[in-house]
Formats: C-alpha cells, sequence, structure tokens
C-alpha cells in the first residue's frame, strides 16, 4: 500500500508541474500578443534611404584611399566631396553644438 501511494503523489507532482508549465507558457502568449510587425522597423522611403547610403557611404573614398573604379555602383560614382561630409552631422544635428 505504500508503494501504491508513493507512486500516487509522484503522479500527482508531475501533473503539478506539467499544470504549471502550461499556465507559464499560456501567460506567456498572452503577453507577447499578436504582434504584426517584425524585429526592424521598415527601412523607410526611397529617398530615406538614398540619404542615409550618402551619409553612410560604404565605399571606397577617392581622397582618402586609392581610387577603385570599380567598386562603386553607377550612381554613386562620384561620392561626396569633403567639406560636405565634414558638415553633414552638425548640419543634422545642431544641438551638438558642434
Amino acid at each position: 500500500m505504500h508503494g501504491i501511494l508513493k507512486t500516487c503523489a509522484d503522479r500527482r507532482t508531475l501533473v503539478m508541474r506539467g499544470a504549471g508549465i502550461a499556465v507559464c507558457l499560456t501567460l506567456t502568449v498572452a503577453a507577447t500578443g499578436c504582434r504584426g510587425r517584425s524585429l526592424f522597423p521598415p527601412a523607410g522611403t526611397i529617398n530615406q534611404q538614398q540619404a542615409n547610403a550618402i551619409v553612410h557611404d560604404p565605399y571606397p573614398l577617392d581622397d582618402i584611399g586609392p581610387s577603385d573604379l570599380g567598386a562603386r555602383p553607377p550612381s554613386y560614382q562620384q561620392p561626396v566631396p569633403e567639406p560636405v561630409r565634414n558638415r553633414l552631422i552638425p548640419d543634422a544635428m545642431p544641438w551638438l553644438g558642434r
């Protein structure tokens, strides 16, 4: 009789543990909701993407290093001149006082 009670207690413990896990999973799913957006925000309009590409130019610059004629796409053959590059951030964020 003692062995049967022990197995019933073990079963009850397993059922309670499983029920606890199920409740936690249900609450987690309910708390996250049905979020329809992806993790990252959209990239923006074409004009915003082009402005970002001009500010954050990933291609090698001719005035800093050697010229690599085939590295730039056709629409970006003329990089932004150095005086303009030096003013991009200060003009975009005048509150920094630079």
